[in-house]
């Protein structure tokens, strides 16, 4: 993030005080262990698959990259053993993983038709959400919401309910209104409300387990823009204000600090048509943040202390960062450091609670953590296995940096989600397996099993991941 003109920069501030602060004596970071190793190359192996967070990897047989649905049909029908679908990678839990056939969904990708009259646009299921956008715009449409980064693709989103925030908008899988699946037994399904509805609302989070999807119609609405006001506060005072602000804008989101009383409240709104487009983001902040924090946590009795303290000095009083845009440059916000994620949903009023045992028990336990958590809260839906299904939820995204060991830290805090009945994101790192799953959904586990079962019974699009969360 960066503020305005007329403000100092926040990544400077950090820089500088990194720069100054006390640097750690060798062996002495937070947590030096490293994480789980991705598959390295091996001769005589096929290439290896490897994800963006590097916590997962594969050496698959067999890689097919289907030009259209008639390529897509008969790579799925004649290939042997399992068979998974992969997009961009973005998945942190085991979805993708197979030693088999991987199939990529690249050149699926691009807008196939539009509706003006009823705002409804039908994308393939490959685009980038970060091509979807330029797409939609380019005929005058827009999503409703996106999810905070758009590096997955269209359908690998809809598999695991990604999301933005905001209390009037359920996940990305809520704006699908039909969708074409490939199946294994070679047929291409449409499913709507009106077509196979009970697939329907299984395949709005299909996890890859049902087929293959290869295209999607969207509910738009006209293009328009937005502007997103960001600021530092006492987190205390955004939690105490949270029903209001949610309520007050049209997006709303807390990235809560550990080891400091300080949060950054983000608002977004419709701009006004006499705003400028204007800023832009600091990817390059994280690491300043994580700098500050490695010098000086380490210190006897006073590090946490003084990384507050710190926090404060750079922070503390400068103005609000503005960014104006069309939306989905706005919604959607640079990842480029590398890390791993947990994400889990509960119920919304028992958000609050949630966030600040998670933040206790980081300074109780003293847990290597200075990535801001992640706060948002997203409407209610009836899609099968959204982990939204029948109750407004508040969502808290726990990271940890990419080359740091995210187990034990993710092992402190996963169990204060159970607490709460938390359901966890289907593509993000959680240790639940199939009873303790479809506790967490009485209303619709057995039905998409049996859908599942129907449409794949010899489970060719199940991996070992998908066989232990389902049970299969």
């Amino acid at each position: 993030m960066t503020s305005n003109s007329s403000g100092i920069s926040r990544r400077t501030l950090l820089k500088g005080l990194a720069a100054s602060a006390t640097v750690p004596m060798a062996g002495c970071s937070p947590n030096p262990a490293s994480p789980p190793l991705a598959a390295p190359y091996v001769p005589g192996k096929p290439l290896p698959w490897i994800n963006w967070g590097k916590n997962h990897s594969c050496y698959p047989s067999q890689r097919l990259a289907p030009r259209n649905e008639q390529q897509l049909l008969q790579g799925l029908t004649q290939a042997k053993g399992t068979v998974r679908a992969v997009g961009s990678s973005h998945a942190f839990s085991a979805l993708v993983p197979t030693d088999d056939t991987l199939l990529t969904t690249d050149y699926l990708s691009g807008l196939v038709s539009h509706d003006p009259a009823t705002l409804q646009a039908e994308v393939w299921g490959g685009t980038r959400l970060h091509s979807l956008g330029p797409l939609l715009e380019s005929v005058g449409l827009a999503t409703q919401n996106l999810p905070d980064m758009d590096y997955p693709s269209l359908a690998g989103a809809i598999a695991t309910s990604t999301h933005g925030t905001g209390k009037h908008f359920g996940s990305l899988s809520t704006q699908v209104v039909g969708l074409t699946l490939a199946t294994v037994d070679g047929q291409l399904l449409d499913v709507s409300a009106q077509q196979h509805p009970q697939i329907f609302n299984a395949a709005r989070t299909h996890l890859g387990a049902l087929g293959i999807v290869s295209r999607v119609r969207l509910q738009c609405q006209s293009a328009y823009r937005l502007t997103e006001v960001s600021q530092v506060e006492p987190l205390e005072l955004m939690l105490s204000e949270l029903e209001q602000r949610m309520a007050q804008n049209r997006h709303f989101e807390i990235f809560a600090l550990p080891y400091s009383p300080l949060g950054i409240s983000v608002a977004t709104n419709e701009a006004n048509a006499a705003d400028v487009n204007q800023g832009e983001e600091d990817p390059g902040a994280l690491n300043q943040l994580r700098q500050v924090f490695e010098s000086v946590s380490w210190l006897p009795g006073v590090g946490e202390s003084l990384y507050a303290w710190l926090l404060d000095k750079a922070f503390g009083g400068n103005p609000p960062v503005v960014r104006t845009g069309p939306s989905y440059r706005v919604l959607a916000h640079a990842r480029t450091t590398r890390f791993c994620e947990m994400e889990y949903s509960v119920p919304v009023e028992a958000g609050p609670e949630c966030l600040r045992k998670v933040l206790e028990t980081i300074v109780r336990r003293k847990l290597p953590a200075c990535f801001p958590i992640e706060y948002r809260h997203v409407k209610s839906d009836d899609i099968m296995l959204s982990m939204y299904q029948g109750r407004d939820s508040a969502v808290l995204s726990i990271h940890q940096f990419g080359d740091l060991d995210y187990r034990p830290f993710f092992a402190e805090i996963e169990p204060i989600f159970h607490q709460y009945e938390g359901r966890p994101h289907w593509g993000k790192i959680h240790s639940l397996q199939a009873p303790q799953l479809a506790a967490l959904y009485p209303k619709h586990w057995q039905d998409f099993l049996a859908i599942r079962e129907s449409l794949d019974p010899n489970g060719k699009l199940l991996n070992t991941h998908l066989r232990q969360v389902l049970g299969v």
